[in-house]
């Protein structure tokens, strides 16, 4: 591969709000893997036949190593319901650490953003001043209605302002992704690009949309990874389809013949003493710290 023309990859995450008590916090993607796949063996039984797992898969393990995850450093509470005109409406709250299950419980029990906003003040549980839902700050992100006609039109899509905006090198962009493998059953998020080498002013790039999978409200524990950032060198692309001729098929079986060979070779080794080829042969170095 061509040398990157950008010499200092350098991907900032400059903390530009409620900046003593970080509501998130960013990490290598690295450093977090879904407790699921952290227990998942090797090899599995299937039926009376070993089988390898995704473990094994080195496109899993290069994935979930990509970028940068977000993570909030507080529980949040995502209250669904709708108001009085029947619009769904969804608000999400940063709570204080100590929070009692009985709070938990009672705040699932209200019926609308009011009986909220009045019941998270009078017993002080929401995090930071900053984000009161007298403020506007928490109530909601994008109307139901604004995706009309899709499969998630029932729900309000609720919205983070990060305590985090993003900026990179010239030339590059960052991919906002759902976090891969986490799986979360209570929401996702909107995936997308951010040309973060020019879109990095105040309140521009820091935004977190996620749509809502649950029906009922819920808790977001403490450390959920809730957004997958990879940095990328924006290339110009250009499409172009080739259907090659029985000859040239040949010719790419004649000319690939020995790296089949030795794959046709490997998966006649015992499974447990098989070579990992595709990192000796193929796969490149990738490093985000």
């Amino acid at each position: 591969m061509d040398e990157c023309p950008i010499k200092e990859m350098e991907i900032k995450f400059q903390c530009v709000q409620d900046t003593e008590n970080s509501l998130f916090e960013p990490v290598p993607a690295r450093k977090v893997k879904p407790e699921w796949y952290k227990n998942l063996p090797v090899y599995v039984d299937n039926f009376g036949v070993e089988n390898e797992t995704i473990k094994k898969c080195p496109a899993m393990q290069d994935w979930l190593s990509m970028g940068y995850l977000i993570r909030n450093r507080h529980t949040i509470f995502v209250w669904i319901g709708h108001v009085e005109t029947g619009e769904p409406v969804s608000i999400s709250l940063p709570l204080k650490d100590g929070i009692t299950k009985q709070q938990i419980k009672k705040l699932k029990t209200l019926d609308t953003p009011q009986d909220i906003d009045k019941y998270v003040k009078s017993h002080g549980l929401v995090e930071s001043e900053l984000l009161s839902l007298s403020e506007g700050m928490n109530i909601g992100g994008h109307p139901a209605t604004q995706t009309q006609g899709s499969s998630w039109d029932d729900k309000m899509c609720f919205k983070f302002k990060t305590d985090f905006l993003i900026e990179t090198p010239k030339g590059t962009s960052c991919y906002y992704l759902d976090p891969f493998l986490f799986d979360n059953p209570y929401f996702t998020t909107w995936q997308g690009i951010i040309d973060t080498d020019a879109f990095n002013q105040m309140t521009t790039n820091n935004m977190l949309i996620m749509y809502p999978k649950a029906d009922k409200s819920f808790i977001i524990k403490k450390g959920t990874p809730l957004v997958q950032i990879v940095p990328f060198v924006r290339y110009p692309w250009r499409m172009n389809i080739e259907y090659l001729s029985h000859d040239e098929i040949q010719k790419r079986w004649d000319e690939d013949a020995d790296i089949v060979e030795d794959l046709n070779a490997r998966e006649k080794v015992e499974k447990r003493k098989q070579k990992p080829i595709y990192r000796k042969r193929w796969a490149s170095r990738k490093e985000y710290s």
